[in-house]
């Protein structure tokens, strides 16, 4: 039937705006905790389109801790950690997910850490594992590249801290890997309850130059 006077199209509604964590983060020092634990503070406009900001320490094997993300897009959060740690940071809404973020932990403004062959080490810094029914288990394949003018050398690949229903299956590191020849790595998820499960796998590095890459495990024990 042709449309006469009036006759309109609903527009197809544009798909939420990923969540983004933009800005400095700055970071100061509880002088009043016992163990070393520092307030990361993100301005105005650092967490767009995001609920909370999710924060973890690289280099400790302490829980994350997550903050909610002020109307202004600030937000506050305490961690443990000491100066010179690497912090990994992420903002969030619901199951979306920005691209995570690593700082090494100073007072002050909180400088990038240091990812030596950038130019050449591919390795995704998220690893979405499929959502597995509780007592079963499902596996993820995480690949690594990289066509560096030299063997890559890898010393450890370790999940940052123990998590039971997380398995990196038949660790191949230590391992050297030849320019252009990829390398997998199986990681199994087995989950005993029901919800969300994450966890940082890290990649140590050692030649042709000594770098880290970490990577986030994460999936959902289904009923």
């Amino acid at each position: 039937m042709a449309c006469v006077a009036g006759c309109g199209v609903n527009p197809v509604p544009e798909p939420p705006a990923a969540p983004a964590l933009v800005g400095e983060v700055s970071g100061a020092y509880c002088d009043a905790c016992d163990d070393p634990v520092i307030d990361l503070a993100g301005g105005p406009g650092s967490a767009r389109n995001a609920d909370a900001v999710w924060a973890v320490n690289l280099d400790g094997t302490a829980p994350p801790a997550v903050a909610e993300v002020g109307a202004d897009g600030s937000f506050v959060l305490s961690l443990e950690a000491s100066p010179g740690d690497e912090v990994r940071l992420q903002a969030r809404r619901g199951e979306r997910r920005s691209e995570p973020v690593d700082r090494v932990v100073a007072v002050g403004i909180l400088e990038s850490a240091p990812r030596p062959l950038a130019d050449c080490l591919r390795v995704a810094p998220e690893l979405a594992l499929p959502d597995t029914a509780v007592g079963e288990a499902s596996t993820g394949v995480l690949r690594i590249e990289h066509g560096c003018g030299a063997p890559l050398a890898i010393d450890a690949i370790a999940l940052r801290a123990p998590a039971e229903e997380l398995v990196v299956q038949g660790t191949p590191a230590p391992v050297v890997v030849e320019p252009g020849e990829p390398l997998e790595v199986l990681v199994t998820f087995r989950p005993r309850a029901s919800g969300a499960r994450e966890e940082v796998l890290l990649l140590e590095v050692s030649s042709p130059a000594a770098t880290r890459r970490a990577v986030t495990l994460f999936g959902r024990g289904v009923p």
